[in-house]
């Protein structure tokens, strides 16, 4: 695993304990992450906490009448690390799908990859 990949899971982890614990972002990031001040993680939590909302809303278009919150706290935060990700141009779209993908096979349902798969090339395809 590459050390993007690494950073990417510490970073679910990290939105994930923010969605479930209800705490704040910056402080489960600060808590969790091992090196608070490394960009590329430091950049997809400040979007994130600016712009969770939006996301939310953004993300909510593409469920298939699904609710956001029906969603298992993992696959809201692999989702949220993913539309930064993309919204933020930080990698390829193809790239990041294919990271969240990757996320998804080790920590959710056997299938939910599928799933977030489906979601996140729908919403790359509409932004273009």
């Amino acid at each position: 695993m590459s050390d993007r990949h690494t950073k990417r899971e510490k970073l679910v982890t990290v939105i994930y304990q923010h969605l479930l614990l209800k705490k704040d972002l910056f402080e489960c990031y600060n808590d969790y992450y091992l090196n608070p001040q490394e960009e590329f993680g430091h950049s997809i939590i400040e979007d994130i906490y600016v712009n969770e909302k939006e996301y939310i809303k953004e993300i909510s278009k593409y469920l298939n009448n699904w609710d956001f919150d029906r969603l298992n706290y993992v696959e809201q935060a692999v989702l949220l690390e993913a539309v930064s990700e993309i919204k933020q141009n930080i990698n390829d779209k193809a790239v990041i799908i294919d990271e969240a993908v990757i996320i998804c096979q080790k920590y959710c349902d056997p299938d939910t990859y599928k799933y977030i798969n489906g979601v996140l090339d729908n919403l790359c395809s509409n932004l273009a």
